[in-house]
């Protein structure tokens, strides 16, 4: 299997991840509908240095992860413990950074295929990025992105190998 679609792979990948198998999930397609997930594409098999002497080059995949919420227009209670729909929604979409950060740690990579050595996975911020709400739908809705990128090394035009 030396090549993949890094798309599907990145979908399967993040399939796997609570949060998102239990959503709908859309590529590249808004939806916006309370819960829903969409991935959009950024850059795929970016070159982010020269290659290395073998012909292996460092590369990087990236998408965004976006996230819809309903959101509410009530003022936080003091002394509630800040019980408020819209605080509950940034942690339920920070649970996807602490996943991504946790499958790194493990060294559990996206399948991209023989000619790829994945170094790791990881978000561009270390919470959800609130983009804006949408008041033109009912429930109003809040949207927040997550930006994911992939580190890894292809190898598929590697000229000699050291064994």
């Amino acid at each position: 299997m030396s090549t993949i679609d890094k798309n599907k792979a990145i979908i399967e990948y993040l399939l796997t991840c609570n949060n998102i198998k239990n959503s709908a999930l859309y590529f590249n397609l808004i939806d916006a509908k309370d819960g829903n997930i969409q991935i959009i594409t950024t850059s795929t098999d970016t070159t982010y240095d020269k290659s290395f002497i073998d012909g292996s080059k460092p590369k990087k995949y990236t998408c965004n992860i976006v996230t819809f919420k309903s959101i509410n227009d009530l003022a936080l209670v003091v002394g509630t413990s800040y019980a408020n729909e819209n605080v509950d929604d940034v942690a339920d979409v920070q649970t996807l950074i602490d996943w991504i950060d946790e499958q790194n740690e493990a060294r559990n990579f996206p399948d991209f295929g023989t000619n790829c050595i994945i170094n790791s996975i990881k978000t561009t911020t270390d919470e959800p990025r609130f983009d804006g709400i949408n008041t033109s739908l009912q429930p109003a809705l809040a949207m927040y992105s997550i930006g994911i990128m992939v580190d890894y090394i292809d190898t598929s035009k590697v000229i000699w190998k050291d064994e």
